[in-house]
């Protein structure tokens, strides 16, 4: 555990939905939030449910959310002592954490060790085997295209061509040795692996936490197999396509893997699960993932309030005989296809609901995609779809080109309802 210390006040260095979301968990905690915004999003609703909002001016960067340096300069200026880094981009920033650890604030993350083995992909996947995880077929980590046809022919068409790094270049399934030696090219310094291809897999995420000194809770799992413009279409817990034997072994043994580092703080492991049901290792992914409120809703915890009890150096004050499933949850998350103003809005009244629009929003996917996730839970799998579908069926976003249709059509798909979500990954 960390040294005790007094958190009040935290910063969300999230923007849209995310941040309104986090701005809601930390004051549930108990703690005064401070939101920050850009000039492009100084109307954001979301601003009036913080305790505090302080602008970030424009970076000569780029993306002002990214800029490490205005953050932090912003979570002096309102009197924060803690900072959370949201679960997108700067969630994942090994040089913001260094900068907020360095001028003395609250990290609600993970360990500066913790958050750069994790991103490292060589180093995570050598760690997992250590720990009795089973991984795919793959190349060591290559940097030379040239290297590449060899482990192409060793593991035969379609392969995967994946980053040496999370969070850098992009995955690519590729189909001939051309295609595979450019999608190395592309992610230039980093270089990447060369792996066997599943036919077809569900992506299950189990949501751990760690205390630091060898032990760790896990409070079930996630499947985000059915993707969109903004990556999971749609998420759901517990995954329909992980029976109570499968849960048994994959979650206590995701568990065991951070635990057996010390990890400390929230995590995510990734597990691509094969049509056989073996489970494969993907990820570590360390910090508050997305797709978290669904744990919270099934299992009864509270993620972000644990995140702050341990940057306090608190004990976490529950174990694993007291995490149980009760329920299911939804989340359908809306995404916009191009840019656009909304001219006219119709949400349903319900809770569940996370997004910042309003009448007269711009909407830019290239700076944010993602517009709403809608979020259910209810005591059986059916009436969660129902009612996520329900609420869905009434969403009116005029002026901006979404993809509601596709949802609605992913939502009367008799595969989903079947629980059959797995993605397919190749035409093997």
């Amino acid at each position: 555990m960390l040294e005790p210390r007094t958190i009040s006040r935290v910063l969300v260095a999230d923007r849209g939905e995310v941040g309104a979301r986090l701005v809601r968990a930390v004051e549930a905690a108990g703690l005064e939030s401070v939101a920050v915004f850009s000039d492009e999003d100084a109307e954001a609703a979301h601003l009036d449910e913080a305790a505090f909002a302080v602008r970030i001016p424009p970076s000569l960067a780029g993306d002002p959310y990214m800029d490490a340096v205005g953050l932090v300069t912003a979570a002096l200026d309102s009197g924060a002592d803690a900072v959370h880094p949201g679960f997108r981009g700067m969630g994942r920033n090994v040089e913001f954490a260094r900068i907020v650890h360095n001028v003395g604030l609250a990290w609600l993350g993970p360990r500066l060790d913790d958050l750069e083995w994790t991103t490292d992909r060589a180093v995570a996947r050598h760690r997992a085997r250590d720990a009795g995880l089973e991984l795919l077929p793959s190349s060591p980590l290559l940097h030379e295209p040239a290297d590449v046809a060899a482990w192409c022919e060793r593991f035969g068409f379609p392969v995967v061509v994946r980053s040496g790094r999370r969070a850098v270049g992009r995955t690519t399934v590729a189909r001939d040795v051309a295609t595979a030696e450019r999608a190395l090219a592309e992610l230039g310094p980093t270089g990447g692996f060369v792996e066997r291809a599943l036919a077809s897999a569900r992506h299950v995420v189990v949501v751990v936490i760690g205390d630091g000194v060898g032990n760790a809770v896990h409070v079930g799992e996630h499947e985000a197999s059915r993707r969109g413009p903004a990556g999971a279409r749609l998420r759901e817990c517990p995954s329909p396509g992980v029976d109570a034997a499968l849960r048994e072994r994959l979650c206590p043994a995701a568990a065991d893997f951070l635990a057996a580092w010390r990890f400390l703080g929230v995590a995510a492991v990734h597990f691509l699960v094969g049509p056989d049901g073996r489970p494969w290792f993907s990820d570590a992914d360390a910090g508050l993932p997305e797709g978290f409120g669904l744990h919270d809703m099934v299992y009864g915890v509270d993620l972000v309030g644990a995140q702050v009890s341990i940057a306090s150096g608190e004990e976490l004050g529950w174990d694993q005989s007291d995490v149980e499933l009760e329920g299911h949850a939804v989340e359908v998350v809306v995404s916009a296809l191009r840019a656009g103003k909304v001219k006219r809005l119709v949400v349903p009244d319900a809770a569940g609901i996370d997004s910042v629009l309003a009448v007269g929003s711009a909407v830019d996917p290239g700076r944010d995609p993602v517009l709403m996730r809608i979020r259910t839970r209810a005591p059986t799998r059916h009436a969660a779809l129902v009612r996520a579908r329900a609420m869905l069926e009434v969403v009116k976003i005029h002026g901006v080109a979404t993809d509601i249709d596709a949802c609605l059509e992913m939502l009367a798909d008799r595969a989903v309802w079947d629980g059959a979500t797995s993605a397919r990954v190749t035409d093997r």
